[in-house]
């Protein structure tokens, strides 16, 4: 009697059943205020698409190309972005700012437009090479269906 009730509870848990298999989205390319990478809906940052590229060796190689301009873009343009801030911080508040700073910290952000710029491109490429390496995975990769047959319960699985 107990294995009965469980072979008929198993049956009830698995009436018409869809095994998939596991699909890789493609990352996406967005033009918002700059250039976004997104998959599914969700905004990349660059040590996530570091490690989505990783089973990939041309897309990896590219990313960490990438990776490296926007490591530096950034550290030229938070360095520029405090020297040309700080003046005009003092200014604000009454005191005597020193614009020289101003000027030496617009340099430095001058300086991170090509690394930005350089991120993006091999960024793109890096999507590229990823995005054509997903193969087309089926959607239902199979689908078991039991149910009442002539001579009793019956059981398919189609591919």
């Amino acid at each position: 009697m107990n294995k009965l009730t469980l072979l008929f509870v198993g049956l009830i848990l698995s009436l018409s059943i869809n095994l998939k298999a596991q699909k890789q989205e493609p990352i996406k390319v967005e033009k918002r205020f700059g250039t976004v990478f997104t998959q599914n809906g969700k905004v990349l940052k660059p040590r996530q698409l570091l490690e989505l590229t990783e089973d990939n060796p041309e897309a990896f190689k590219s990313m960490l190309q990438a990776k490296k301009n926007y490591d530096a873009g950034m550290v030229f343009g938070a360095i520029g972005g405090f020297m040309v801030g700080w003046p005009c911080g003092t200014a604000i508040a009454g005191g005597d700012p020193e614009w020289a700073l101003a000027g030496i910290g617009a340099g430095l952000i001058a300086i991170s437009i090509p690394f930005s710029t350089a991120y993006v491109k091999h960024t793109k490429n890096a999507v590229s090479y990823y995005n054509n390496s997903l193969t087309t995975v089926k959607e239902d990769v199979a689908q078991i269906n039991i149910g009442l047959t002539g001579s009793g319960i019956g059981l398919k699985v189609t591919f």
